[in-house]
C-alpha cells in the first residue's frame, strides 16, 4: 500500500468526504483507544451523525478532495 493510500485513509476531523454513491460526509470525531483510533463519528450532510469501527472507515471507498489537482481522486483508484 502506498504512503499515499495510507494517509488518505486516515479520518481527519473537520474535514467532508465524498463516497462512491455521492454522499457528503464529515468528520466529526475520531475516537482513540488504548492503540490509537478505534472509532470515527460521521455527520451526512442530510443530518444523520453515525459511528463507525476503524475497520469500516478502512473499507469506505472515499473522495478526498487534492488541494494541489483539480481532480478528485477516489482511493480504490490509488494503485497499491
Amino acid at each position: 500500500m502506498s504512503d499515499t493510500t495510507i494517509l488518505m485513509q486516515q479520518p481527519k476531523p473537520g474535514h467532508w468526504y465524498i463516497n462512491r454513491t455521492g454522499k457528503l460526509m464529515k468528520v466529526k470525531m475520531v475516537l482513540l483507544g488504548t492503540s490509537g483510533p478505534e472509532t470515527v463519528l460521521l455527520q451526512y450532510v442530510e443530518g444523520l451523525t453515525v459511528m463507525i469501527s476503524m475497520s469500516d472507515w478502512h473499507c469506505l471507498d472515499l473522495v478526498v478532495p487534492n488541494e494541489t489537482e483539480e481532480e478528485a481522486v477516489f482511493e480504490s483508484d490509488q494503485s497499491l
